[in-house]
């Protein structure tokens, strides 16, 4: 029974601690060249994390509807590279700010930034990648 209680607490402490897009917001209009500001939030947490990575891409989901699993592929990469959150002005919990610039090459209509983030959790540093995203329009 104990091991249950012990199992099921990690697995909520580790399900809890998520990334959030907080910025561009859904249905922002980006332009082919443009440079985006994309902030990640994610929240602080009474559990041990260690953020191993990040990738910030882009999906043109050249004219058709955007799935709606972010996990479903990357397709182009806009950032690879480190995820360091800290707290900064005002009652954000820790974020982090990236300056990705969108592809020359993508299609009108609705696409999708995805952000893949792979992390550490807790005394067993178990393994976790995340996946989440916004749509954004393009002219």
């Amino acid at each position: 029974m104990k091991l249950l209680l012990f199992l099921s607490t990690l697995f909520l402490a580790a399900f809890s601690q998520r990334i959030a897009l907080f910025s561009p917001p859904t249905g922002t209009e980006v332009s082919p060249g443009q440079d985006v500001t994309v902030q990640l939030v994610f929240g602080n947490s009474l559990t041990g994390v260690q953020h191993l990575n990040l990738v910030i891409s882009m999906l043109d989901c050249a004219g058709t509807a955007c799935p709606t699993d972010a996990g479903s592929g990357l397709e182009t990469p806009l950032f690879v590279g480190n995820f360091t959150p800290v707290f900064q002005s005002g009652n954000l919990p820790p974020y982090e700010n990236f300056t990705v610039t969108i592809p020359e090459t993508l299609s009108t209509g609705t696409n999708m930034i995805t952000v893949a983030h792979s992390l550490l959790v807790g005394v067993s540093e178990m393994p976790i990648v995340q996946y989440t995203n916004v749509t954004v329009s393009t002219p």
